[in-house]
């Protein structure tokens, strides 16, 4: 018991620390003063460990959600983009951050969840990675590949991506990526589909071939439900606040950010870190905007199996209004004028 609560007081002493080194970075002005009376539990899950989607996790360590009386807690990282989806539908979490095609399968089910912003530009952010002696993609061809899931966006467009190079072969669900890439290290499979976390450190340990996955055109998401929407309003509101402001904080406070990102995604190496973290900012948006250039492309995929998704409309699976709020009242901009010097 000795033990427990030493380790709980250590994580709240570190917590304060990245709280306090975030908050002094931050402009006083974006914060809503909030009773401590008032404070909210929030959980979110992410389907995937990865930079692109460690928004809440990053403004929960920073401290930005908790100056908007917000406890944010992540009880389930990297579950998968189907089960960080379902979760939502369970009622297990309010908030995923996820891919789309989750989100679109479980309104075409019937189940209510909504997509609030689209967090980055669509970018070649996953790789078929292969084993060095595999230098294209057909050779694939009755080789195993470890994906995330069986259905989820990223296992989906890597099966995609090896198919267009004419090859079938057998994929193993292996749930994390970290699972995926000790067994391509091991030898137990031939290629795995990993996130550009982990692509450079594949090339430089290991050389493995590095293959870019092509995408949907419909990027990673952040999503709630209608029914809390309804029901809590001007939560949902804070929450976008924290997530919009996190954003402004990833984009403009590297000190502060790539720290706490080596945690995250597990890389000592603090060159490589901030390589990775320069290679993501350009894509993480200032008005994160829920947007679907790729609409059509979803339509059609998940038309096999789902006959309604060809109707499918943008405003049957997001909603922009929180985003657009956060726009027009000058939230957004006021954010970042405070940048110019």
């Amino acid at each position: 018991m000795g033990f427990l609560v030493d380790e709980m007081n250590r994580r709240k002493f570190l917590h304060s620390l990245a709280g306090a080194a975030a908050t002094s970075a931050i402009p006083h002005f974006a914060w809503a003063k909030v009773p401590a009376t008032t404070v909210q539990n929030v959980r979110v899950a992410t389907g995937l460990l990865a930079m692109w989607q460690s928004t809440a996790w990053l403004g929960a360590e920073a401290g930005v959600f908790a100056k908007r009386g917000i406890d944010l807690t992540l009880p389930a990282i990297a579950v998968g983009g189907p089960e960080a989806a379902a979760g939502l539908v369970r009622g297990d979490w309010e908030f995923a951050h996820t891919g789309t095609v989750p989100v679109a399968e479980e309104v075409l089910k019937g189940h209510d969840v909504v997509i609030l912003a689209t967090p980055t530009s669509d970018f070649p952010k996953s790789f078929v990675m292969t084993r060095k002696e595999i230098t294209e993609l057909a050779q694939l061809a009755g080789k195993k590949v470890g994906v995330l899931t069986d259905t989820g966006q990223t296992s989906t467009a890597a099966r995609i991506t090896i198919e267009k190079a004419g090859a079938t072969a057998t994929y193993l669900p292996l749930v994390k990526f970290d699972r995926i890439y000790a067994a391509l290290t091991d030898g137990e499979i031939d290629a795995g589909a990993l996130p550009i976390d982990l692509r450079f450190s594949g090339q430089a340990l290991h050389g493995w071939n590095a293959f870019p996955i092509d995408a949907f055109d419909v990027p990673s998401i952040f999503a709630t439900t209608r029914k809390l929407i309804a029901s809590n309003r001007q939560l949902v509101m804070n929450v976008m606040q924290g997530f919009v402001e996190t954003i402004h904080l990833f984009k403009t406070q590297p000190d502060v950010v790539v720290p706490l990102l080596q945690r995250y995604v597990k890389i000592d190496d603090r060159k490589a870190a901030e390589d990775l973290y320069a290679y993501h900012v350009p894509v993480f948006q200032r008005i994160p905007r829920p947007s679907f250039a790729g609409m059509q492309t979803l339509r059609e995929f998940l038309a096999a199996r789902y006959p309604a998704a060809a109707s499918l409309s943008e405003s049957d699976v997001a909603d922009p209004s929180f985003i657009d709020e956060l726009e027009r009242n000058g939230f957004i901009d006021r954010l970042y004028a405070a940048d110019v010097k």
